[in-house]
């Protein structure tokens, strides 16, 4: 007896810890509820970027490697962008509005004293990622809540942009 292949779910994450997920630096998600789901997830950042997180404070490595892409004022919508030959794309883990990044989720537990410092923050579920790749282009598209499912054209961008 097979089984059909599980479907890979897309998971939005704002800004700047969708940057910190597909930059390699943050392999824990913090959420309000646990997932029973595993396997393959797309990283989508979502077109909301949550100015009240200093990054310094989980990370120097990644607040410097912000700095070194320009900074909070890179951001961008992928959605609005129009590729030129002329100058550069804007780095894939700074786009807003995109999945930016693949991984796969291999577990979930609920927050212990301490548990996955400095990322993980206390009273929350802790999505474990893990095999995080980033895209080779950002891949425009509209976010959804919880873990969503994509569809074949999306799935198909992202194989063409890793």
């Amino acid at each position: 007896m097979t089984t059909a292949p599980i479907t890979p779910r897309g998971l939005t994450i704002r800004q700047p810890w969708a940057f910190a997920i597909a930059e390699g630096f943050k392999t824990t998600e913090n959420r309000s509820r646990r997932t029973n789901y595993r396997g393959h997830l797309l990283i989508h950042a979502g077109r909301a970027l949550d100015d009240a997180v200093d990054i310094v404070r989980y990370s120097r490595d990644a607040a410097i490697r912000l700095d070194g892409l320009g900074g909070r004022s890179n951001y961008w919508d992928a959605r609005a962008y129009l590729p030129s030959r002329i100058v550069p794309p804007p780095p894939t883990s700074l786009a807003l509005s995109a999945v930016i990044a693949t991984a796969q989720l291999d577990g979930c537990h609920e927050a212990a004293d301490g548990c996955c410092a400095p990322w993980g923050f206390p009273d929350s579920w802790h999505w474990e990622l893990t095999d995080v790749q980033p895209l080779q282009a950002a891949v425009p598209r509209n976010g959804a809540l919880g873990l969503w499912k994509p569809d074949r054209e999306l799935l198909a961008a992202v194989a063409n942009a890793t």
